[in-house]
């Protein structure tokens, strides 16, 4: 990110405590619907088109989700090693689909 972790985490802290949690969970499900809707912006140009715009969308909706998803860790308190342990969860489901 832009500064250190702890500058950041501070940041994030503090846009928490000025708009409170359920406000910044509705503010997530809003910055993931934005992130969609890029995506579909693609989509809505054609088949395999590339659209450089489309893709600064896509990128700036990936950032927007990412900090809000860390003030969601915070906010719900997430434990890392519960967390490290869904993706890892996740990422052998997604091995397996893929035949490994």
């Amino acid at each position: 990110m832009m500064q250190s972790d702890g500058v950041v985490r501070r940041l994030l802290a503090e846009a928490i405590d000025r708009w409170g949690d359920d406000r910044q969970m509705i503010e997530c499900c809003e910055k993931l619907g934005t992130l969609i809707q890029a995506i579909c912006r693609r989509f809505d140009k054609g088949p395999g088109a590339d659209d450089a715009g489309a893709g600064e969308a896509i990128v700036e909706g990936m950032v927007e989700v990412e900090i809000m998803l860390e003030q969601l860790r915070m906010i719900l308190n997430v434990d890392p090693a519960t967390e490290k342990r869904w993706t890892e969860r996740k990422l052998r489901n997604l091995m397996l689909r893929l035949g490994g």
